[in-house]
């Protein structure tokens, strides 16, 4: 068992698969297996307001749970859905999707991805 909590994880600037920085958005790998997990890492992401993740995708599905805040989740077929605390979010795997801080407050967000294998 581990137990710790996520001020002890080291905060980082964000970076997407393609290796571009993604500005003002921070990531914490709260559970990943450094700390011994097989199957799928945890995350804690934070959005800075006015700031969003530009349209990407990736081999990963995403589960995601909101837990302050208030964004914009939309992929590229036009679907856009409005989160806020509380809410939860599925990305299918190689979904281009894209997420955006509308609120006046930072959004943060917990992120669970698989591991590929």
């Amino acid at each position: 068992m581990l137990k710790k909590n996520y001020k002890e994880v080291k905060e980082q600037e964000a970076v997407l698969a393609d290796g571009t920085k993604a500005e003002g958005i921070y990531i914490r790998w709260l559970i990943d297996e450094n700390v011994g997990a097989k199957n799928f890492a945890m995350r804690r992401v934070e959005i800075k307001p006015d700031l969003k993740v530009p349209l990407h995708n990736h081999a990963e599905e995403h589960e995601i749970f909101i837990l302050s805040g208030t964004g914009k989740f939309y992929n590229d077929k036009e679907k856009v859905e409005i989160v806020k605390e509380g809410d939860f979010v599925y990305i299918p795997s190689n979904e281009k999707h894209s997420i955006e801080n509308i609120g006046e407050d930072n959004l943060i967000f917990l992120c669970l991805i698989p591991y590929l294998k």
